[in-house]
This record gives structure tokens, sequence and C-alpha cells, in this order.
């Protein structure tokens, strides 16, 4: 699902915050993810972060959100990908979050509970394709 915050810092850092929409991302962290996709799109030269929130579970000594920043993947890791995916979608889509991770919190990946029931419902927003069409005469 797509959520917006502070929708004005997310247009002109051309973020795109991917998380539940029910999810009340307290203003630090909103604050801190702005100038974080700033820095990173400098670093890397991208036009797009992708930001992906889970919330922590206090109860079983977790953190209150784990952030994890995305790229798009490249042709190379998107040709990996949808060979892989008809093989194990799990592993196929654990190994393209590898690929994309730019920045955050790694335990978005390694974890198996916060990538199964986290991360991964998240990803197909990174592989999402463009609206186009096509005209034959």
């Amino acid at each position: 699902m797509e959520t917006t915050f502070n929708s004005e810092n997310q247009q002109a850092n051309g973020a795109v915050v991917l998380n539940n929409a029910s999810l009340n991302l307290p203003i630090e962290y909103r604050t801190q993810i702005s100038a974080k996709i700033v820095e990173l799109k400098a670093k890397f030269n991208i036009k797009k972060v992708f930001v992906v929130i889970v919330e922590g579970n206090a109860d079983d000594g977790e953190k209150p959100y784990y952030i994890a920043y995305l790229r798009r993947p490249n042709l190379m890791q998107f040709s990996q990908y949808m060979n892989f995916v008809q093989k194990d979608l799990v592993q196929a889509n654990q190994m393209l979050a590898r690929n994309i991770f730019l920045d955050g919190d790694k335990e978005l990946i390694d974890d198996e509970e916060l990538f199964l029931y986290g991360t991964m419902n998240q990803l197909n927003h990174v592989i999402d394709t463009r609206n186009s069409d096509i005209v034959k005469k």
C-alpha cells in the first residue's frame, strides 16, 4: 500500500513511501526519512527512492520501526528476478530485496519474519510497471 506522509517532501524528493496506511509515523522519523532520501538520491544518482517501513513489536524486544531504502532494479537484476520467481517466489523476492537495498535496517531483508510479513508484501511496488500503450494501424 502507498501512504502519503508529507506529500510535498515526498514529491520533491522523488520518494515513494510504502507501508501500511494506518501506520502513524512520528514527525522525527519523517524528517529523518526525507533527509536520507535526498542523501541517497545524490549518492547513487537515482531519481526515485522507495522507503519500506515496518512496525516493530515491542513485546518481542523489537524497535518501534524498521526502515529500508530501496531503488528500482537494473535490467540484469530484474531479469535474474523474473527467471528465479517462477521457481521460488520467496527466495526470488529476498534476492531482489538484497540487490536493490540502498540503506537502512538490513533486518527487513535478513530477519525471516520481518521479511515475510513486512518487506516482501511491498516489493511489488518497486517493480510496478509504467502505464503504456501500443497503437497498430
